[in-house]
């Protein structure tokens, strides 16, 4: 919900006056290999709200997210093949500014093309 302003060209429009604000990093692993893999340095004051994996092929694969050492989820995810797999169920999931968040991938089976990875997070500034 945001007020209605009226331009000086006459054109009317909406201003967010909400303070929130939501932004997602994703990381691609081609061949779906095992590793941990860098996913962002967090530009500013955020907290991560949903962690989420589409893995192409393959039968298998787990997926945790990292804040700094600390676990993001509390199980790790199993990715689905062809398919998101999601979780909006995160611990350790406040991040300051700088804070390195990074994804781990295990136990790729059936040989996966891709694993996508896709961190969803909330700040008070736009990102």
């Amino acid at each position: 919900m945001g007020y209605k302003v009226h331009t000086v060209d006459g054109k009317a429009g909406e201003v967010d006056l909400t303070a929130n604000r939501t932004y997602s990093k994703s990381v691609r692993v081609a061949a779906g290999t095992a590793g941990t893999y860098q996913l962002v340095k967090v530009p500013a004051d955020a907290v991560i709200i949903a962690v989420r994996a589409f893995r192409a092929g393959g039968t298998g694969g787990t997926v945790q997210v990292k804040n700094g050492s600390s676990d993001v989820l509390a199980s790790v995810l199993t990715t689905s093949t062809d398919a998101w797999a999601g979780s909006t169920t995160v611990q350790n999931a406040t991040c300051a500014a700088g804070a390195n968040i990074s994804v781990v991938l295990a136990s790729p089976a059936g040989t996966p093309t891709e694993v996508l990875v896709q961190v969803d997070f909330r700040t008070a500034v736009p990102a």
